[in-house]
């Protein structure tokens, strides 16, 4: 393989252009009752080491939670002084479709959100989302104060989610707050998000969206012809969809644009939800990512089926194209924001051999948000936030209540670190994270991680 293999060099025509940043915004717009404020990384199911640190003190975990804490669903207020409800959503296939989910077919934090809430003297009830009787759903959620939305991206389809975010846009102009608003969602939350931040210090410039098959094959034939990429689909958030791409037995050309790759190049990817290796041409790799398995894409390990422009734009059907990052292998570090404040930050390293951050495939790390190592990360991203979400044109609009940013080391770049990726659709509480499983529940949390994550969501 060719010494390019690790280039970090920024494509030709795409040098960065600097946007202006201000001082963050003190004040914010009020988002009605408060809850489950303090909350950490979206995960899929899986074992995950943890360790908490405030900068280089190691917290561990052992014992079971169920004799101090209550492990259910605790009992409703009398008289709450608001009602929630989290809406939740089983997808069919089995497990291998809801591996965000414990015993009760909810996601493993929901009862910990749940409990914060009536801890904190709300009344809180979980529902799943019934696509096939959306009157029926409609009618159910009519009584509730606000809407807690635990559904994790991808597990709706196309069309599902846009039926889904118009009944949720429905209560935001009745008034009714929703966390998060699809309006933000699909802006903060969408993975082109990273092409509007590219001309920002914290983004990388030569980074692509795609969103017709034409500008997928054109655009890709020549990027990867230059150097590795990452290529990211819209929907899912624990990294499926998310393909490292190496040419095979072919060496990159020097320049942006010498080369196009054919239909039977070879192509050796790596999905990020489970570091497995394929080996496809280059042909198959875009039919996978355009129709499918099966066909003229042939067969496939992936768990997922591609697809990944189905539904066109409006309905979140997207590529992006991102240049391979090779120093992802010394970790990814989230930061974990709670509106405009820093409330910890979570160094995710890859496991031996891998080069995927999400959990399961990962050691995670925590940090108070003061810890001097990351203070010149926490200033930089304090000061962006304006210029960022700018750029999405949300101007003006209020943050997320919880909302995380990635960000993987880079050589040659103006930045130390840029943006991977943002979430903030269905951000997990990872102290929880032991009740995920079949067969699991919070009982299944060890004594220190259960008192961590109460302490987040109360």
């Amino acid at each position: 393989m060719s010494a390019r293999v690790f280039s970090t060099d920024v494509l030709p025509g795409s040098a960065p252009k600097h946007v202006p940043t201000v001082a963050v915004a003190s004040t914010l717009a009020a988002s009605g009752a408060y809850l489950y404020t303090h909350m950490q990384k979206p995960s899929m199911c899986a074992t995950t080491t943890t360790t908490t640190t405030t900068t280089t003190t190691t917290t561990t975990t052992g014992g079971g939670a169920d004799s101090q804490y209550a492990t259910s669903l605790l009992p409703q207020p009398a008289s709450p002084k608001y009602k929630l409800v989290i809406i939740g959503y089983q997808a069919p296939g089995g497990w291998k479709m809801n591996t965000d989910k414990d015993k009760t077919g909810f996601r493993y934090d929901t009862t910990g959100i749940a409990n914060g809430v009536i801890l904190n003297g709300g009344s809180c009830e979980m529902m799943n989302y019934t696509p096939e009787d959306t009157a029926g759903f409609m009618g159910k959620i009519g009584k509730y104060d606000g809407l807690i939305v635990r559904i994790n991206p991808g597990q709706l389809s196309g069309p599902q989610q846009q039926e889904f975010d118009k009944l949720m846009m429905s209560m935001v102009k009745k008034g009714v707050p929703v966390w998060s608003s699809p309006a933000v969602q699909t802006q903060l939350g969408a993975k082109d998000a990273l092409v509007k931040i590219k001309d920002m210090s914290c983004g990388l410039p030569d980074t692509l969206a795609y969103y017709s098959e034409e500008d997928l094959i054109a655009g890709f034939k020549k990027t990867c012809a230059f150097q590795p990429r990452v290529i990211k689909q819209n929907r899912g958030s624990s990294g499926e969809g998310i393909w490292l791409c190496w040419l095979q037995g072919k060496e990159y050309c020097k320049n942006f644009g010498d080369a196009m790759l054919g239909d039977n190049d070879k192509l050796k990817l790596m999905e990020m939800n489970d570091n497995h290796v394929e080996y496809h041409t280059v042909g198959e790799f875009l039919e996978f990512c355009m129709r499918g398995k099966g066909g003229k894409a042939g067969a496939w390990q992936s768990t997922f089926n591609g697809k990944y422009l189905e539904g066109g734009k409006e309905q979140g059907g997207q590529l992006v194209d991102q240049r391979l990052l090779p120093r992802i292998t010394e970790g990814e570090v989230r930061m974990q924001m709670v509106k405009d404040e820093l409330f910890a930050i979570i160094h995710k390293k890859p496991k031996a051999g891998g080069m995927s951050a999400v959990g399961g495939v990962a050691d995670y790390t925590f940090y108070e948000p003061d810890a001097p190592e990351f203070a010149e990360l926490k200033a930089a991203l304090y000061r962006d936030i304006p210029s960022m979400m700018d750029s999405m044109g949300l101007g003006g609009e209020p943050l997320p209540i919880l909302w995380t940013a990635d960000f993987i080391p880079v050589d040659g770049h103006i930045s130390p670190m840029v943006v991977g990726e943002f979430n903030c659709s269905c951000v997990g509480i990872s102290a929880f994270l032991g009740a995920c499983g079949p067969d699991k529940d919070l009982k299944d949390v060890s004594f220190n991680d259960f008192e961590y994550g109460m302490k987040l969501t109360k």
